[in-house]
């Protein structure tokens, strides 16, 4: 396969994955919102029909009591045809009155579960068979004293749901190949260049006319130096063997060696080349699938709405209808005014009603109706002994219609950015595996013969100049190896050594190497942090709903005990993560970390009591803590020192992807497939990123070797290291503040202040999205800012300045705006710090605490981490219970913006450490 073809293949690869997922989440986006306004269009007629019962209820009679009831009853049941039953219930769930004799698709406890969650009266439900929308009715007390349940099949959903489907499915697949063939056509002429070029060397490998462009100009070069080694070596060696004498390696399995190699210039050059073509196309592709969608989802709404709005006319109309039959004139209801203003208020789609004869009788609304008001508005005839004498005039409201469509922008702008977030993932593992990888061991192995080592061999398979290149000098060490055993074989093998001094051949086969990156892990590593966070939206109230045998403790304590588990988990875990990736292989403590995650999820699926709940809380905690962890350290060890900082920037934009991920499609897909499905799919998510783990991983990872392994470490060295002004420092006056910041004040603060706002849960929802987006933009700067050249004090510095001033100022004036931009300010600081605080630990402790042990130090440092990320907790929580949330995240602030401070004067008052110049700090 030529580089060109497998680029292709891979990028339509990613292409197909990427419209695949946007298409399902799309689907999904769409039956929510789709059923949601069904549900509204229901609770119309529920609050219409159970106005009568709710005036006698409140009068202190029992509901049963109303004569025309059933007339009530079947009245609405004519408003839609669609509509399977209309039921008036007791508050045990007994059937009172029912327009027809289908059994009722809800229990007693369903109903009980939706009048809790419902508000002002109102609830709703779906099951399997039918959406509910019902009303409840109190007695003078405040008492339920029945409720009225309008049910509707969902045939009429699936119906919608499929046709809209059909529609994205054929949408999907023409962009895909036109996107594909686009690809193909955009990387044949970007390329065209490289690929000739590789074409040339490869072909004439030992020639020394080759010219070679200026991105592969040391490429060349090290390529020939290096068949000048191997010509002279092969030479040497032929003169050392006898003319009947063949070189064959041993027979046996080669060795393999797991390394980590620096970013390449040539492959540097060549992705920058096509990191904009494909960014374009991913995103050309991923825009154009979701302007399809919006296009078909609005096509779809708009009839919907159009229905409520009649049926909210009709309503109107029947009332005037019965008044004019009672003998009442137009020009006589006094009340008239009061019973439009009340639907106003009820039915917030609604801007004004109008009564037109040949002139305006009644007027009500935000204003006067235009003439081109009257004209555009939906007319409702009134209809008396079989005449028209006047007409009703709806206007809608084009301000909440408005809004009604911002929201169904906001949540399908969150699913693109979910998916785009995935494409970059994608397209990370695409570029590496196709690309940036094949180059990268081509220069590395070119070096070690131009060097004159020919101990080591890569694996390279196919027909592109790349694998013919990686082929021909694996095979030069091949028979280089194969005949220095031979050579060794003779009675007078020593003479082997009198080969140049600078020459490396092994008597045998050379070492296949293995080679290490951050993208074996971005992806598996996403998918997990996904999975973790699937269901932070909904996962309280799934505990909430649960059988709590824990009557004893109070039900707010009940409710946060899975959390507390899943917390001490980790910090009970978090210790031995590096250790263990260092004795078993980053890899299979993954591949054992999966094993409790994957449980965990399970267990919710088929838990039944809070109890249960727990005890799969501790397995989760744990299996999270050792799959990130191994990850995280796979990385460390992996990463090149000099580059090792950018590497743990983009090694958290992949962990806070996930949970951007995670958070923003858990309330959908629990929307649409039930709570309890969503572990299942979590379960899934865990299970796929062991099996890629498994294929990117080598089963022995590289280890840094300055890292010190054996050491048992004793609690006064580790008491020692915090004596330790740099370590005392960065532990206490970086890493802590910033893991309050993130952990207090985005995960249990955030959330009660915008509460108290009166921001709704999808916007406080939008606003930990907002969060973790900067977290993403954040990491992905420092990532790829060019290494040296700014400080890690720099960075480390001005992150947490900015996310401490930013939630400084939302303290001292909390509003919307303030709140934002301290969302914006703390995840583009956490962002900055979170990189090169871990690439000054890892210095630390290969460096100047070398003696207590690297595992021990990051150890420690995790530990830490999460006892500050409890006790601040504790302390903030207590605060803010006392003197308000602002105080709490006002205390947050000063914890940040001192530590921060004593980081810098530490750094300033300190000889020889460097601030502004390299990233060594």
């Amino acid at each position: 396969m030529t580089l060109l073809t497998r680029i292709w293949l891979s990028l339509t690869i990613v292409l197909a994955i990427v419209i695949t997922i946007l298409s399902v989440l799309v689907k999904l986006q769409n039956e929510a919102v789709y059923s949601q306004l069904l549900r509204q269009r229901l609770s119309v007629i529920a609050a219409a029909t159970a106005a009568p019962f709710r005036s006698v209820s409140e009068l202190g009679l029992p509901i049963a009591t109303i004569r025309n009831a059933e007339a009530l009853l079947n009245r609405a049941y004519q408003t839609d045809p669609a509509i399977s039953n209309i039921v008036l219930l007791d508050p045990s769930g007994k059937v009172v009155w029912s327009v027809s004799d289908e059994p009722i698709p809800f229990t007693a406890r369903q109903m009980g579960r939706a009048m809790e969650e419902g508000s002002n009266g109102m609830w709703d439900l779906e099951t399997a068979a039918a959406l509910v929308s019902g009303a409840s009715i109190l007695d003078e007390s405040g008492e339920p004293s029945g409720a009225l349940a309008v049910i509707y099949p969902t045939e009429e959903l699936r119906t919608h749901n499929s046709l809209i489907s059909s529609q994205i499915r054929m949408s999907a697949v023409v962009l895909l190949a036109g996107f594909s063939a686009l690809a193909y056509v955009a990387l044949r002429y970007r390329l065209r260049a490289t690929v000739q070029t590789l074409n040339d060397i490869a072909t004439r490998a030992e020639e020394d006319t080759v010219v070679a462009t200026r991105d592969f100009a040391d490429f060349h070069t090290a390529l020939v130096a290096g068949t000048a080694k191997y010509r002279m070596a092969l030479a040497n060696l032929t003169a050392l063997m006898p003319a009947d004498r063949g070189g064959s390696p041993p027979a046996g399995v080669q060795s393999a060696d797991a390394i980590s190699v620096p970013d390449c210039p040539m492959a540097v050059a060549v992705s920058r080349r096509l990191t904009l073509l494909i960014a374009a196309l991913v995103l050309g592709a991923t825009v154009s699938l979701g302007a399809v969608a919006y296009r078909s989802i609005d096509q779809s709404f708009a009839p919907e709405l159009e229905r409520r709005t009649k049926l909210i006319g009709t309503i109107a109309n029947d009332a005037i209808a019965r008044t004019l039959q009672a003998g009442v004139s137009l020009d006589m209801m006094v009340g008239g005014r009061d019973f439009f203003r009340s639907l106003l208020h009820d039915f917030p789609e609604i801007s004004s009603f109008a009564l037109v004869t040949n002139r305006p009788i009644l007027e009500v609304g935000d204003g006067p109706p235009t003439p081109t008001m009257l004209k555009t508005g939906i007319v409702v005839p009134i209809v008396v002994d079989g005449k028209a004498i006047a007409n009703l005039v709806v206007i809608k409201n084009a301000g909440y219609l408005s809004r009604e469509f911002r929201d169904v922008v906001l949540d399908l702008l969150v699913v693109t950015l979910v998916t785009i977030l995935l494409a970059v993932e994608l397209v990370s593992v695409m570029t590496n595996h196709s690309l940036a990888g094949p180059l990268n061991r081509l220069d590395y192995i070119l070096k070690l013969q131009a060097a004159g080592d020919f101990s080591r061999t890569i694996l390279a398979h196919g027909i592109s100049a790349v694998d013919q290149l990686g082929q021909a000098l694996s095979l030069r060490a091949e028979r280089l190896g194969a005949m220095m055993a031979t050579v060794r074989g003779l009675p007078d093998g020593n003479r082997a050594l009198q080969l140049e001094p600078g020459l490396i051949i092994p008597a045998g086969r050379p070492l296949i190497m293995r080679f290490c990156s951050l993208s074996d892990v971005r992806l598996p590593l996403f998918l997990i942090a996904a999975a973790d966070s699937f269901s932070l939206s909904f996962f309280s109230l799934y505990v909430r709903d649960a059988d709590n045998p824990l009557t004893w403790l109070n039900p707010g304590i009940v409710i946060s005990l899975p959390l507390a588990a899943y917390l001490i988990a980790i910090v009970a875990g978090s210790p031995y993560a590096r250790p263990l990736s260092k004795r078993f292989g980053h890899r299979n403590l993954f591949l054992f970390a999966s094993i409790p995650a994957a449980l965990a999820n399970i267990g919710y699926f088929i838990s039944s009591n809070v109890v249960e709940i727990i005890f799969f809380s501790v397995l989760s905690g744990i299996g999270y803590a050792f799959a990130s962890l191994s990850c995280q350290d796979y990385v460390i060890d992996a990463a090149p020192k000099e580059q090792r900082g950018q590497a743990l920037g983009l090694f958290h934009v992949a962990l806070f992807g996930g949970f951007y991920a995670g958070t923003a499609l858990g309330g959908v897909m629990a929307d649409r497939l039930g709570e309890r499905s969503v572990f299942l799919v979590c379960a899934a998510l865990i299970l796929t990123s062991a099996a890629m783990i498994t294929q990117m991983l080598p089963a022995a990872s590289h280890v840094s070797a300055t890292a010190k392994t054996g050491d048992r470490a004793s609690l006064g060295q580790l008491l020692g290291a915090m004596t330790d002004g740099k370590f005392a420092t960065l532990l206490f006056g970086i890493i802590l503040p910033q893991t309050i910041l993130d952990q207090v004040f985005i995960s249990y603060l955030l959330s009660l202040q915008m509460n108290a706002l009166g921001a709704s849960t999808a916007d406080t929802g939008r606003m930990m999205m907002i969060y973790f987006l900067m977290v993403i933009l954040s990491g992905s700067l420092y990532g790829r800012l060019p290494a040296g050249k700014i400080s890690a004090v720099t960075i480390t510095v001005a992150g947490a300045l900015l996310g401490g001033v930013t939630l400084l100022a939302a303290a001292a004036m909390t509003g919307g705006w303030t709140m934002l931009a301290a969302a914006i300010g703390t995840g583009l600081g956490y962002g900055l710090v979170t990189g090169p605080q871990t690439a000054t630990v890892m210095e630390l402790a290969e460096g100047r605490l070398a003696h207590i042990g690297s595992e021990k130090i990051v150890g420690t440092v995790r530990v830490m981490e999460r006892l500050g990320s409890v006790a601040g907790l504790i302390v903030i929580a207590g605060v803010a219970g006392r003197f308000g949330y602002s105080a709490g995240m006002g205390l947050i602030a000063i914890l940040v913006l001192a530590g921060v401070g004593t980081y810098f004067i530490y750094h300033v008052a300190s000889p020889g450490l460097p601030i502004l110049d390299g990233r060594k700090a």
